[in-house]
């Protein structure tokens, strides 16, 4: 019993020493003075065998040290120990290759999958030559696995992820599919797997065709069809992809379901044609079908964003989405909410018709509307606000914007309400009172709202105070305010009022930034990049550079439909200004143009809108 308790007073004292001895040997592997370090991981690996990390550590010591010969006797020491360890085997053919016998090498790697007698064996194998970048032995581990189960789906996740590693992308491919067959959970995994590692176009074909290849021989092979759909959407080719769903749609009784969201897809990514297509298909299936009314709806929905968000549209455009809108309402009114519609029918009246009466109209019905939600009757009143200012209501235009700070503080869409205060208030020449709301709103939680108040906030600090008067400053605000009202002419001829009295201000960014927007006003992008580069050119110190070369990304990306322009631009922004404001919109439409994930951002049309208002 004495014993006993002798042995327990010193075990702590046995765990301490040990605990020291590893933080003195870890402290000399990473200094890289490997002998000492291998000296202390030799006693304690024999005090402890088991340790993968002491083992690991002294091998590696011994290899750095090129004492290959005392590396393989420890090995095989720890192999007798451990028999039923494969990993154990495969260091040793390591073991070769860093001694300079790759055939050798190759030969022992090959010999463990020999003594490999089933599946869990297999498993094992294969992992351990994996680690040791052993691939075509990896790969035969796998196989002799799969056979020895007499299963063809076994392994098939890990015999893909293998050989997309190898760049093997055939068998990639058709080991993918097998492993999405082999359980409908495996579906997200295999499309990583292939985002990963296609690139190439004749490997996106090679997919394409294989997953049809399948489909022919099997149509209710529900996961090549899956596969087949996400591979279309993948390489952007939407009709393709509308074809596919549409059949399986069908195929599947799913009334729509899937096609809608196909729909949502195409609308993202711009493709006007096709989301209509994705629409009338749902509608066709008639009104008894639950997703007709949405595709009604989402019919208006194209029409809208092609002029309010891609600027993609002719005046009569604007006239025919105005008639559908018109009648989707008198359709549903009495039936739906049909709030949605209206607010964006009046945006049409008030931005693209130049009929703010009308738009205000609307508006003040939704917000009379006892069935529309608190939040949206805030956003139609923010509209209303917008509405006033244009017909020179400014005094209502402020009473909207106030009613809505009030009734959401610190919201989101409260900081939205203030950033619209200090707008007007710029707009009226009162900028101190401008500054005032500017400066809690650049701490705003949403980043949009910071941002355009910092850029607001800048133009005032840059061009007040320091002139003797704030003339200049005026005449820049009242241009931009009828440039808002649609009152373009009038607003360019003040701007040139500016540079006739004023040559040489400071302003004179400002002023190419402010004929962009009246360009862009107008529908006309392409002299709106004229305006733009001349600030990148001639004022590319000056805050308003980066905002310019970012606004020419969004015209290319979204009104010209020239996505590896755009993509040029963004990554202009990146390099040139990393610290902008713009580099994380910037950064995220790069990369959703190189194709690296579907979009979900909707703040890529706040963005765009802003730069119009």
């Amino acid at each position: 019993m004495r014993r006993i308790a002798l042995l327990l007073l010193f075990i702590p004292a046995l765990l301490f020493a040990q605990n020291k001895d590893e933080e003195l040997a870890a402290q000399y592997y990473l200094n890289g003075e490997f002998g000492k370090a291998a000296l202390l991981y030799e006693s304690l690996l024999k005090k402890t065998p088991s340790s993968t990390y002491l083992y690991t550590n002294y091998l590696n010591c011994l290899v750095a040290l090129k004492d290959f010969e005392k590396a393989d006797r420890m090995i095989r020491d720890q192999s007798r120990q451990f028999p039923s360890e494969p990993a154990y085997k495969v260091d040793r053919a390591w073991l070769q290759v860093k001694a300079g016998n790759p055939d050798k090498a190759k030969k022992m790697a090959e010999e463990t999958v020999d003594d490999i007698r089933n599946e869990e064996q297999a498993l094992a194998v294969a992992l351990a030559l994996i680690r040791r970048d052993f691939l075509p032995a990896a790969e035969s581990a796998f196989l002799k696995g799969r056979k020895l189960a007499d299963d063809s789906f076994l392994f098939s996740g890990d015999l893909s992820a293998l050989y997309a590693r190898m760049g093997k992308k055939e068998a990639m491919i058709n080991e993918g599919i097998r492993y999405a067959q082999s359980n409908p959970a495996n579906l997200e995994e295999v499309e990583r797997i292939f985002q990963d590692n296609i690139s190439e176009e004749q490997d996106w074909e090679l997919l394409i065709k294989t997953l049809r290849q399948g489909i022919q021989r099997n149509p209710d092979d529900g996961a090549s069809n899956e596969l087949l759909m996400w591979t279309l959407v993948q390489k952007k080719d939407f009709y393709a992809a509308f074809v596919q769903f549409r059949a399986l749609d069908k195929r599947r009784n799913e009334m729509g379901k899937r096609v809608m969201d196909l729909a949502i897809i195409c609308l993202k990514n711009g493709d006007f044609d096709n989301a209509v297509r994705c629409y009338e298909y749902v509608v066709s299936l008639g009104e008894n079908k639950p997703f007709y009314f949405q595709a009604e709806y989402g019919l208006l929905d194209v029409s809208y964003k092609r002029i309010a968000v891609y600027n993609r549209y002719k005046q009569q455009d604007v006239l025919d989405a105005v008639q559908a809108y018109q009648r989707f309402i008198d359709r549903y009114k009495q039936f739906s909410e049909t709030e949605f519609a209206e607010k964006q029918l009046a945006q049409l009246y008030l931005f693209y018709l130049d009929r703010p009466d009308t738009a205000i109209r609307i508006l003040e019905n939704i917000v009379q509307n006892p069935r529309v939600k608190k939040a949206f009757k805030g956003e139609a009143k923010l509209d209303l606000g917008d509405a006033y200012l244009m017909i020179g209501e400014v005094w209502d235009a402020e009473l909207y914007y106030s009613q809505v700070d009030k009734e959401f503080k610190e919201e989101p869409m409260g900081q939205e309400a203030k950033f619209r205060m200090a707008r007007l208030f710029y707009y009226k020449g009162e900028f101190e009172r401008a500054a005032a709301y500017l400066d809690v709103l650049k701490t705003a939680t949403t980043q949009l709202i910071s941002n355009n108040a910092i850029q607001l906030s800048l133009l005032i600090q840059d061009n007040t105070g320091l002139d003797t008067t704030e003339e200049p400053m005026k005449l820049y605000a009242a241009s931009e305010l009828l440039i808002f009202r649609n009152k373009t002419q009038e607003g360019l001829e003040k701007l040139d009022e500016i540079e006739r009295l004023f040559p040489n201000h400071a302003l004179q960014d400002e002023i190419l930034m402010a004929k962009a927007k009246a360009m862009l006003r107008q529908n006309l992008p392409d002299s709106a990049l004229h305006y733009l580069e001349r600030i990148v050119s001639s004022h590319g110190a000056d805050i308003l550079a980066d905002n310019a070369l970012f606004m020419m990304a969004q015209i290319c990306e979204y009104r010209l439909n020239q996505p590896e322009r755009a993509m040029e631009l963004y990554e202009r922004v990146l390099l040139e200004y990393p610290s902008s404001l713009f580099a994380v919109e910037a950064r995220k439409r790069f990369r959703f143009l190189r194709g690296d994930k579907p979009d979900t951002n909707e703040n890529k049309q706040i963005m765009f809108d802003r730069f119009m208002n």
